[in-house]
């Protein structure tokens, strides 16, 4: 039996298809990178965007034409779409929507609910669940698997499930529910595992991962009341790593609200973590933030920024951006695009406000904001984008980048990889240098990429 797994939406999807590859595979399946070949074929999906779900519905049909040439072919779903784990022999009462709308799936399962992937499976071909099967672990529980990583010099180690800050337009604190984070000692022991096997990179991953250790449900349990700042206490313990052979340690992605002095200062300190942040702004209004429920102005957000490019000279800066959110007037836009112009992100990851249903959003807010004025504002601030990681990247040149090298490209001779500031970084190199570290002397800035050499 073969399985392919479709991974969309953040780095956090990612991680979660490792722990569910581990999981097929114990269960004697084996991976196949040809989907055509598959048995299994599990899409993780992503609920941020309306985008993300269009895409996995018009794949769905796509598939649907496969299946009715292999009737063995099972499809599968899970990640931030799913809200019921369940199966066609599920009574019709408990079955999640999705099964309803897709009659080509043969099963949905929660992400937490990875670790009954044999039950879930054994009752989409024959038997219902008993009852003691149908008690679901804790929701942590999942994190426990050991994952099939992707590759050994790079990881994804996820620190939380959930969130609490119920964002207006976002659909994660009612896909993955309330946030949760999981034990220190458990992290810490995934991450040593790793770097003893190679792993010169690790991402902790959360959905709002610098509020670490502060959530209700947390605090209702009494964990991590000895920390001041638990999220600081993790990076300081991840660090220690560097000893055994760590290069870099990055997280994605925090929040403003969370982000606190002593997070500025440990980026200043710890040797592994690197001089990157990407923290969402998504807008530049203090209205429209408060429409969307930010709970930080500009100004606070802009504090940050300058208290932490003080720390790190020289470090990079990205984020997110919404255009055209709910009744935004051309005011407001402009307010975000001077934002932009003042804090000069080297990279942005810019969207045009889609509806998503469940959403605060929908409930309380016209999309009033034409399609045709989106693209506008969406390219306006596209454009002092492209300026500004042009700008960026000139001001490399002639600086010497370490580099974790992750590709080589056969046609150009160059290896590929990025620098500790997350920059593209190009440069003439053989295959054998993929999972090494080499510095490399910058000579040419394009506006994504630089590009240099490690002979100098």
């Amino acid at each position: 039996m073969k399985y392919y797994i479709q991974t969309l939406g953040c780095a956090m999807n990612y991680s979660d298809s490792e722990r569910v590859a581990s999981v097929l595979q114990k269960l004697g399946f084996k991976k196949t990178e040809n989907p055509r070949e598959t048995d299994l074929y599990l899409f993780n999906t992503c609920s941020i965007r309306q985008k993300g779900e269009d895409r996995v519905y018009g794949m769905m049909r796509n598939l649907g034409e496969w299946k009715k040439q292999n009737p063995r072919l099972k499809l599968a779903l899970t990640g931030c779409m799913v809200r019921k784990t369940s199966t066609r022999n599920t009574e019709k009462e408990n079955r999640d929507k999705l099964l309803g709308k897709f009659k080509m799936l043969d099963f949905v399962f929660k992400i937490t609910d990875t670790q009954r992937l044999e039950e879930i499976l054994q009752e989409s071909e024959h038997r219902p669940f008993t009852e003691e099967e149908s008690e679901s672990p804790g929701r942590l529980e999942y994190l426990n698997v050991n994952p099939d990583y992707t590759n050994i010099f790079q990881a994804f180690v996820p620190i939380q499930i959930g969130c609490d800050k119920f964002c207006t337009y976002c659909i994660v604190p009612y896909a993955r529910g309330r946030e949760q984070s999981r034990d220190m000692d458990a992290i810490l022991k995934e991450c040593a595992g790793l770097v003893e096997k190679g792993c010169r990179e690790i991402t902790l991953v959360g959905q709002t991962v610098n509020s670490y250790g502060k959530s209700g449900i947390d605090k209702l349990h009494g964990k991590f009341a000895e920390y001041k700042d638990p999220f600081v206490e993790l990076l300081t313990r991840v660090d220690k790593l560097g000893e055994k052979g760590l290069n870099r340690l990055r997280f994605t992605s925090p929040h403003p609200y969370d982000f606190t002095d002593s997070l500025i200062t440990a980026h200043a300190k710890l040797k592994t973590l690197t001089p990157h942040i990407h923290l969402p702004v998504q807008a530049g209004d203090d209205r429209t933030l408060q429409k969307m429920n930010r709970k930080y102005s500009v100004e606070q957000y802009k504090e940050i920024i300058k208290k932490f490019r003080a720390a790190v000279p020289g470090c990079s800066v990205t984020t997110d951006i919404i255009v055209g959110f709910c009744a935004e007037k051309e005011e407001q836009f402009e307010n975000s695009y001077r934002l932009y112009q003042d804090l000069r992100f080297d990279m942005a990851y810019i969207a045009r406000y889609s509806e998503r249903p469940g959403t605060v959003s929908v409930k309380a807010f016209a999309d009033d904001v034409p399609r045709a004025e989106k693209a506008r504002r969406w390219h306006k601030l596209n454009d002092i984008l492209e300026e500004c990681s042009h700008e960026y990247n000139q001001s490399l040149i002639g600086k010497t980048l370490e580099v974790l090298v992750e590709s080589h490209n056969p046609e150009t001779g160059e290896c590929e990889g990025k620098s500790r500031e997350n920059k593209v970084v190009q440069f003439p190199g053989t295959t054998d240098l993929i999972g090494t570290v080499k510095e490399v002397k910058i000579q040419k800035a394009l506006k994504w990429v630089v590009k240099g050499t490690s002979e100098f």
